[in-house]
């Protein structure tokens, strides 16, 4: 036997119990097949020395938006800019003046807590496009800035026009839009520029997963395709397919279609058979490069914007932000979903969503059993202690983002008060209580860098030098690598295929300078990425 790739001269952290830790990597058609003395006598068509350094399993960001991530790489950056307000007017001008007559100027990274948080103001927008319209996504993804002629476009200065459900127009004392269109509200403007051409969506997962490369990152967690505002084409799957045949697509891709997606399909009364995709199509379709995950439901809105959904009012508001629909619609979303063979990916970030959430998806599980790939809440940003044992019993996964903390930590902790920050995006909560903690970025809304994001499970480290949420939530170095891991493939259902260093796994592996669970946790960030392997092949090398 010849292998098709021999790793000498490494530092492997495993993550497998049976064999922490290898010198030798040997790797055959996608896969590996053995460690140090397995690979006696065995020659390779390719060898590599990497001279020390640590090699880990692939990093995996279950929860991301990559297509949009790809979008912002071509679109106007607006986030932190130095120069305040006056900044992002100065670069959505230059934007306008590119685009022809008529095209949109679309624009991404707004956070009013970069700008002592203040909106723009309409009026200035209106004259800086030159009568184009203007779509500026809130780096939170729930909500956007746009511009009169937005508005007029979309129908939303109409006589008569009312919001729609689970979405608001912001509007001023006089009953004036302001330009900020919250949550559901964004679909009316967003459906002007969608459907993107699936070679546009091509495009965009090419330049996305280059940087991805760049990072480790092996695996992801597209979360939401399809429908409803977070999709881009009712054919992304095809887009997708289209990358990876072209050389494109340089990660295995869980692809979770939004429940707006979903359909009833006419099926034999006898299958009993709820929502779904044509074809039949449910969760843990596909194969090794792309599948089909959960479906994306969501509950709320974003804490950063206050529309995540609470118990209690926010600190020093008069409102506890808002459920994205009807209780009891969401509630038969994911009952009709789940017994369709469906495993539910719940958008949930304040206490009460996230309580609604779980006893939804409980319900789920005690009448029609567990799935083989779990459900999950997503973000999971309020979780009470109460909700803490049901996720443990339960079997759900969670994916709150740690890298919230650094770009919008300090605002959160705001939010909530003193007497709720404990609750807050928890970490070794989750840990010590059995829950499965998958690493997640929820890029572009937040710095999808890894190791980052690493960094960040382990100090919880905000802008100002605070702390997000409370210190006793922070994970050891290795409890993070596991999230982005061998948790990571657990909460996707893959953890037969990857999420460790393991003979007949695929062969998906980083090179890093430095194993992160052995450096000082402020050095993690900034750890070299030297390699990264995808099925054994270099999708990114610095070596």
């Amino acid at each position: 036997m010849e292998l098709d790739l021999l790793l000498t001269n490494a530092r492997a952290l495993t993550l497998d119990d049976s064999r922490p830790t290898a010198a030798r990597i040997g790797v055959w058609q996608g896969r590996l097949v053995g460690f140090d003395e397995e690979l006696d006598g065995l020659s390779a068509r390719q060898t590599v020395d990497l001279d020390g350094a640590a090699v880990l399993p692939g990093f995996n960001d279950v929860h991301c938006h990559t297509t949009w991530f790809g979008l912002t790489l071509a679109s106007v950056d607006v986030e932190a800019l130095p120069g305040g307000m006056d900044a992002v007017y100065a670069a959505l001008e230059q934007g306008a003046r590119a685009a022809g007559e008529g095209e949109w100027v679309e624009a991404t990274g707004f956070s009013q807590q970069d700008y002592d948080n203040a909106y723009p103001d309409i009026q200035v927008l209106d004259r800086i496009t030159g009568g184009r319209p203007l779509f500026m996504r809130q780096v939170s993804g729930h909500a956007a800035i746009v511009n009169t002629k937005a508005l007029e476009m979309a129908g939303m200065l109409e006589p008569g026009y009312t919001d729609p459900a689970g979405g608001k127009v912001v509007r001023d004392e006089h009953g004036r839009p302001t330009g900020l269109i919250e949550e559901t509200a964004q679909q009316a403007v967003q459906d002007l520029i969608k459907p993107y051409s699936a070679d546009t969506i091509v495009d965009c997962l090419d330049r996305a997963t280059a940087q991805y490369a760049k990072e480790g990152i092996t695996s992801i967690g597209e979360a939401g395709i399809s429908g409803g505002w977070i999709g881009h084409s009712p054919i992304e799957v095809t887009a997708y397919m289209r990358a990876l045949a072209q050389g494109r697509l340089r990660v295995r891709a869980q692809l979770m279609p939004s429940i707006y997606a979903l359909h009833e399909v006419a099926a034999n009364s006898a299958d009993d058979f709820g929502l779904g995709l044509d074809l039949g199509v449910v969760t843990g379709f596909g194969d090794d490069d792309i599948s089909i995950g959960p479906t994306k439901i969501f509950m709320d809105g974003a804490m950063s914007g206050e529309t995540a959904a609470m118990h209690a009012n926010y600190a020093g508001r008069d409102h506890p932000g808002y459920l994205q629909e009807d209780p009891e619609v969401l509630r038969r979303q994911t009952l009709d979903a789940y017994r369709s063979g469906w495993s539910v990916a719940v958008h949930a970030i304040g206490d009460l969503a996230v309580d609604e959430a779980v006893k939804n998806i409980g319900d789920a599980i005690d009448r029609y059993g567990r799935h083989a790939i779990p459900s999950r809440i997503e973000h999971a940003g309020m979780v009470s202690d109460a909700a803490l044992a049901k996720l443990a019993h339960y079997g759900i996964a969670v994916t709150p983002q740690a890298a919230f903390a650094d770009a919008i930590g300090d605002g959160m902790n705001r939010s909530l008060g003193d007497d709720r920050v404990r609750m807050l995006y928890r970490g070794k909560s989750f840990v010590d209580g059995g829950v499965m903690l998958a690493g997640s970025s929820d890029r572009p809304c937040a710095d999808g860098n890894a190791l980052r994001g690493i960094q960040a499970f382990v100090d919880r480290r905000t802008r100002s030098g605070g702390v997000f949420g409370v210190p006793e939530e922070c994970i050891s170095p290795l409890e993070a690598v596991r999230a982005y891991t061998c948790v990571a493939a657990e909460a996707s259902g893959q953890l037969d295929s990857k999420g460790t260093l393991s003979a007949g796994k695929l062969a998906d592996m980083v090179v890093l300078g430095a194993d992160p669970t052995q450096v000082d946790p402020e050095a993690i960030r900034d750890i070299e990425v030297r390699a990264t392997l995808r099925g054994g092949e270099f999708t990114h090398s610095a070596l």
